[in-house]
């Protein structure tokens, strides 16, 4: 018996708690307390423990173990072993909250950013990240519409925008924003000085030519898609080509589009954001960018990229496939809605649906955190770790963490129970005057 105790009180080891340790580092719980007060979220904190709240949401309700808000109080009072009334819990669900989650999302974003430094392939030696930038609609409860219209009345009369910027090697968002669903993408890219030596991939919502501009005068760089309607002037090509290949020179892409034969089309071309009609106006305005165009044999079209990547620093066909790899944000969204609850939001309460939706971001960047360090940990197999999978196995692994968590930070000692209170608070109905169906039979 005493050796078993002994070995019980043995102190962990350093896999049993890295884990903890990291989370606790991307949160610390004096910070999150600190927070909480400058937030006005929390007011004194023996009424609520913005800590055991803070993870109680992130592992519990972001993860889909408590689908609704009452799991979610039961789950922090077993936890806190505090007795809180349902109408003293939900009273929370405040817009300081949401200062107080914002904030959390914020600093996490700004870790990741000062601390993950992605390495990329020989390559792309020389730029310090791959950015890629798109959004997501989810619908909300019809009643929100007045607060967040949706783009579509008969559809979606009520949804928000998550807009978010995200590093393509598996670090997680860099930059999130909820705008109300009808926004347009566009106005959403900020371009500045974050940009400098970094390749930011972005589809046809947020193409614009001031972009482009803007992007390559903060020494940045972009690929994207080229718009239908766009029709650049060629300056000439960047690809030589054998046999009785047109000349392309000084025409418009889209005139010479039809008599083209070849593969691939490599050309620099002049772009202006200016629609005056004097020359000398259109070239001040004007700027050479590269369009890229990749034969579809399948659909019988050319698909066009625009960027300003050299032609020593990617081939045409390297354009192409570095596009490609926007995909991975598609799949953070499917992450988000597939894994952390994002789709399954139908409260009427704008303050409550703010809240789950920066519980489920959250949820994904702990998640993405603790992803980042196991690949660490074991460089060899870094590369079989994919985001989805690890998802997955996150889920079902962070009822387990949240209470690993709790005793690491001396929240939750080990040896205490606190199902007991817990299960006596919650079988009690707190309808005191109402009649049951058994009361004339039993004492």
């Amino acid at each position: 018996m005493l050796m078993l105790e002994a070995s019980i009180m043995k102190k962990p080891s350093m896999k049993t708690t890295v884990l903890e340790e990291e989370l606790t580092r991307l949160f610390p719980s004096e910070w999150l307390r600190e927070t909480a007060k400058e937030t006005g979220f929390v007011k004194r904190f023996r009424e609520i423990d913005p800590v055991v709240f803070f993870w109680a949401l992130v592992l519990s309700f972001g993860v889909g173990l408590s689908r609704n808000l009452a799991n979610v109080r039961r789950l922090y009072g077993s936890m806190s072993g505090a007795d809180v009334v349902p109408s003293s819990f939900y009273d929370r669900f405040k817009p300081e909250l949401i200062e107080f989650l914002k904030r959390c999302i914020s600093r996490a974003t700004a870790m990741e950013a000062s601390e993950s430094v992605p390495e990329l392939s020989e390559k792309l030696q020389g730029f310090v990240e791959l950015l890629c930038i798109d959004s997501t609609l989810v619908r909300l409860h019809d009643s929100l519409a007045k607060d967040w219209p949706g783009p579509r009345t008969n559809h979606s009369p009520a949804a928000l925008k998550l807009n978010m910027v995200i590093s393509v090697v598996g670090a997680g968002p860099r930059e999130v924003q909820m705008v109300e669903g009808k926004k347009g993408e566009s106005p959403l890219l900020k371009i500045g000085p974050w940009v400098e030596s970094r390749i930011l991939l972005f589809d046809l919502g947020y193409f614009k030519f001031k972009h482009f501009q803007d992007i390559d005068r903060h020494n940045g760089f972009f690929v994207s898609r080229l718009k239908d309607n766009a029709n650049p002037l060629i300056l000439h090509t960047l690809k030589q080509h054998r046999g009785n290949a047109i000349d392309v020179g000084y025409q418009k892409l889209r005139d010479i589009e039809p008599r083209l034969k070849r593969d691939v089309l490599d050309v620099e071309v002049q772009i202006t954001t200016s629609t005056a009609k004097s020359e000398a106006v259109l070239r001040k305005n004007s700027q050479v960018m590269r369009v890229v165009g990749i034969w579809n044999e399948e659909l019988k079209k050319y698909h066009f990229y625009i960027t300003n990547l050299s032609v020593e620093t990617l081939s045409a066909e390297e354009v192409a496939q570095l596009y490609r790899a926007r995909w991975a944000i598609e799949l953070t969204f499917k992450e988000l809605k597939s894994n952390y609850q994002l789709d399954t939001i139908d409260s009427a309460n704008k303050s409550v649906v703010q809240a789950l939706i920066c519980t489920a971001i959250l949820t994904m960047i702990v998640s993405r955190r603790l992803l980042n360090l196991l690949k660490r940990m074991n460089p060899q197999k870094a590369k079989q770790m994919t985001n989805l999978r690890w998802a997955n196995v996150f889920t079902v692994g962070a009822p387990q963490l949240f209470e690993a968590v709790m005793i690491y930070m001396g929240l939750n000692p080990r040896g205490y129970n606190p199902l007991f209170d817990m299960f006596i608070a919650e079988s009690i109905d707190p309808n005191v005057s109402r009649k049951r169906m058994l009361d004339p039979w039993v004492k």
